[in-house]
């Protein structure tokens, strides 16, 4: 008995995270394969070539070359099929349109946030049972699939047009001297003129040789921008200039910003001018600030949008992240494992915290520093932190999983946030400088960080945060306190995970405890905590003002103002 050989699935996605989880997915289903995964789509293009898959698994928002834009030269040289996940919406949206015109079998909407494990449920039979369509599989006996997303219809073809076109006096000349590629094609595709530059941006130094039609020199993976090129010549409309790239004869990708416009004849009739400009630099720029930078960020420097380099003060939301413990698991997993265990750590929060508009100030050991409303404002600064700190907690939870298979400790941290002023801009010496952020806000998010432990929190907030927030999250009052090196009072609070089930009485019991507390009457402070201690004996909150009441109850202070002091960090 011959056994039929796995379906081959390329998974294409920019967050590392999707891609994990979608490959896991596709993993489950015992006759498919993930035979290679890739984070943008001119690596995708690559892989097509190179590993030759049944279907890709296509993002439609990336980095580098968008979904639509792989899909689109993919469909015009590969009979490879291909499915779009999509967090942009499913039936009914301009790209679930195009993409299906440009010949996607189905589009399905992406699940909810980063890290949702949706995918394990209904998400993720939807996406086997479209695999399994579009590959022409049966259906697994005995597993329940949800229904399919949008379906493609047959993909439309550009059109062509033509006639001659005349040269000019000083045309070798001008051309020559320019450092913009420039290829000039008559009104039947062939190409008349190509300047040097042209010649070297395209990967082709005899291109001037003349002889060439359009197909000739946008073919591959550039056929799409031979039909782009070629609707100017039938539609006399110019296109306008496009940042894309071009698929190199060896393989390699060159970004290129292209416009085409209508040239007209001697004798009537248009042949089309094709402007062509070299975005190396501009691409390697957006790939640096990328490794530190949300995408959001590094498009708004790129574009000339107003950030905060020069040394100011802004306001901004600064996060503080820590792994509990990491002393003991170091000890236990030795330099080596540490290293590992970091790598796969970081790889996931940085998706999440990228992902949600922050940028990566620092790494600190096993500490994360992120802010949230510096180099570049984008808004609700404080909402992105929190439900960056919130992600990231869910993504730790898909880490966890992954590490309990290979018989690993699971990894638990601790979240904190402030919210105010803080000095921004470039420090350090004339030879090595950061951008960077310092103040008391900075110093007050590892403070609060560093107490989370105290409180049995996984995530805590100032009041200045939780002020700033417009959406919902569940919190609670946990404690107003001075932290070490500050005098003001900070108010804290407690944020739990959106799924989180709250007993209103136990919250209650903590909150009227712990303004008698704050209010001196540590009698009757102790009668609400003891309550809601007993109503969840895991509440660390409560334990802790427990203790404090009673040594205030032994020893009274002269004067109380409801703030306690931590004298540790």
């Amino acid at each position: 008995m011959t056994t039929e050989p796995k379906k081959r699935i390329l998974v294409v996605d920019d967050s590392f995270i999707m891609r994990k989880l979608v490959s896991d997915l596709v993993s489950s289903d015992p006759d498919l394969e993930v035979v290679d995964t890739a984070e943008d789509g001119r690596i995708a293009l690559q892989k097509v070539r190179e590993c030759k898959p049944d279907l890709v698994l296509l993002d439609i928002e990336m980095p580098e070359m968008s979904g639509l834009e792989t899909l689109r030269r993919l469909g015009l040289r590969s009979k490879t099929k291909v499915v779009i996940l999509s967090s942009l919406g499913q039936e009914g949206t301009a790209e679930t349109a195009e993409a299906l015109r440009l010949g996607a079998v189905a589009v399905l909407g992406k699940p909810s946030g980063n890290i949702s494990l949706d995918l394990e449920a209904r998400k993720g039979s939807e996406i086997l049972r479209t695999i399994r369509n579009a590959l022409g599989m049966p259906l697994l006996a005995g597993v329940t699939y949800e229904a399919s997303g949008a379906a493609a219809p047959e993909a439309a073809v550009p059109g062509t047009g033509g006639s001659a076109m005349p040269g000019t006096v000083f045309q070798d000349v001008l051309l020559g001297a320019l450092a913009s590629g420039v290829l000039m094609f008559d009104a039947a595709g062939r190409l008349v003129t190509a300047n040097v530059a042209a010649g070297k941006l395209l990967g082709n130094p005899g291109l001037g040789g003349g002889g060439l039609t359009l197909d000739q020199v946008f073919d591959d993976y550039n056929e799409g921008l031979g039909a782009d090129i070629r609707e100017v010549l039938a539609t006399g409309q110019a296109l306008a200039p496009t940042v894309t790239d071009y698929g190199l004869p060896d393989g390699s990708w060159q970004p290129i910003r292209l416009a085409a416009m209508p040239l007209p004849q001697a004798g009537g009739g248009n042949g089309v001018l094709v402007l062509i400009d070299d975005m190396s630099r501009e691409q390697e720029v957006k790939k640096i600030l990328a490794r530190t930078l949300s995408d959001d960020v590094a498009a708004k420097l790129l574009s000339g949008g107003k950030l905060s380099l020069g040394g100011v003060m802004e306001k901004a939301s600064i996060l503080f992240s820590d792994i509990r413990s990491f002393t003991n698991l170091s000890e236990e997993l030795g330099a080596a494992g540490v290293v590992d265990m970091l790598n796969e750590y970081f790889s996931f929060m940085e998706d999440i915290l990228k992902g949600n508009g922050g940028v990566i100030d620092k790494y600190i050991g096993d500490a994360i520093m992120a802010l949230f409303g510096v180099p570049a404002k984008l808004g609700k600064d404080a909402d992105r932190a929190v439900k960056a700190a919130l992600d990231m907690l869910a993504a730790l939870d898909v880490l966890n999983k992954d590490r309990g298979a290979r018989g690993q400790k699971a990894i638990a941290i601790g979240v904190g946030i402030s919210t105010g002023e803080v000095i921004a801009g470039n420090i350090g010496s004339p030879t090595r400088m950061n951008y960077t952020v310092i103040g008391d806000t900075v110093n007050l998010a590892s403070r609060i960080e560093s107490l989370t432990k105290q409180y049995g929190a996984e995530l805590l907030i100032c009041g200045e945060t939780m002020a700033a927030l417009s959406e919902p999250v569940l919190v609670r009052k946990v404690d107003l306190v001075r932290v070490k090196g500050q005098t003001a009072a900070v108010v804290l609070y407690q944020v739990f995970r959106p799924e989180a089930v709250l007993a209103p009485v136990w919250l209650q019991a903590y909150s009227q405890g712990f303004e008698a507390y704050t209010g001196g009457d540590w009698s009757g402070a102790l009668a609400h905590l003891e309550r809601a201690k007993a109503l969840r004996p895991d509440d660390k909150a409560a334990a802790l003002v427990i203790e404090r009441c009673r040594i205030l109850l032994a020893n009274p202070p002269e004067t109380w103002d409801g703030v306690w002091t931590h004298h540790e960090k």
